[in-house]
């Protein structure tokens, strides 16, 4: 087989220069070794990801993420998110510690309307009243714009 000599342009010689750069930088921070296994063993990596559940749910919030940038989410907006959500598991998490299923009497219309005198569960009614909201508005936008 005969030896071709490559030929570059100037232009393609700084395009190779900053793919060399790029690779040191990667070769530094340890990514390059880490994307040559992954080269390698691809396949049993893939198996090995494929089967744990905890993976499959990282991608799975991280596809939701791109997707919901892509639409227009900001990093306000996914800071606002956390703020609830944390908000939310830690008080769910109280509340349902604090609840013991067996004692829940069935409420009637009158116990209910009693009920929502609490200001307790004013409070609780009234946030997730404002999430379904605020749901309701986004996922009508959605489905106009689809």
């Amino acid at each position: 087989m005969a030896e071709e000599k490559l030929r570059l342009d100037e232009e393609s010689l700084r395009a190779l220069e900053t793919l060399v750069e790029v690779a040191v930088r990667l070769k530094e921070a340890g990514i390059l070794d880490m994307l040559r296994v992954i080269a390698e063993k691809g396949e049993e990596l893939m198996a090995l990801l494929g089967n744990d559940v905890g993976i499959m749910r990282m991608l799975g919030l991280a596809h939701a993420a791109h997707s919901a940038l892509e639409h227009g989410v900001t990093a306000d907006d996914v800071a606002g998110a956390k703020r609830v959500i944390e908000l939310l598991t830690s008080c769910g998490l109280k509340a349902m510690a604090s609840t013991e299923p067996s004692r829940v009497k069935p409420r009637g219309l009158f116990g209910m309307m009693g009920a929502l005198r609490d200001r307790d569960v004013q409070v609780g009614l009234s946030l997730l009243l404002d999430i379904a909201k605020n749901l309701g508005v986004c996922v009508r936008q959605r489905t106009r714009q689809a």
